[in-house]
């Protein structure tokens, strides 16, 4: 399984990066996850990835959640903004969930669970 984290915080890129793997080595999920620090990085990535956390924040983060839908409709996109405005504009490109910063270990399980479709 391939995912993706788009944060402009490499501190909180990283802190993504490493409950996801955590949540993925206590329920033996096979995952390479790849960072992403800015917006323009992401959209020049052509690859397709399962899950994409997208981080971004406001306009740029939503941007290219929108972008992502329209180039790869299997993608579970997670948005992730500190305004929960962006939960109701992310349920109009089919986001599978919606994390409300400050980001938690807690929310990553759920967000990964709803990526799998309720799976581990």
């Amino acid at each position: 399984m391939k995912i993706a984290v788009c944060e402009n915080s490499p501190t909180e890129a990283q802190q993504m990066r490493e409950w996801i793997g955590r949540y993925c080595e206590l329920y033996g999920l096979p995952a390479t996850v790849e960072c992403f620090l800015s917006a323009e990085r992401f959209a020049g990535w052509k690859e397709r990835c399962d899950i994409a956390y997208i981080a971004f924040g406001g306009d740029a983060g939503f941007l290219q959640a929108r972008l992502l839908r329209e180039r790869d409709r299997a993608c579970r996109i997670i948005l992730v903004d500190d305004v929960p405005a962006y939960a109701v504009r992310s349920v109009r490109i089919h986001c599978s969930d919606f994390i409300c910063r400050p980001v938690q270990f807690h929310h990553i399980v759920r967000s990964m669970r709803l990526a799998m479709g309720g799976g581990p």
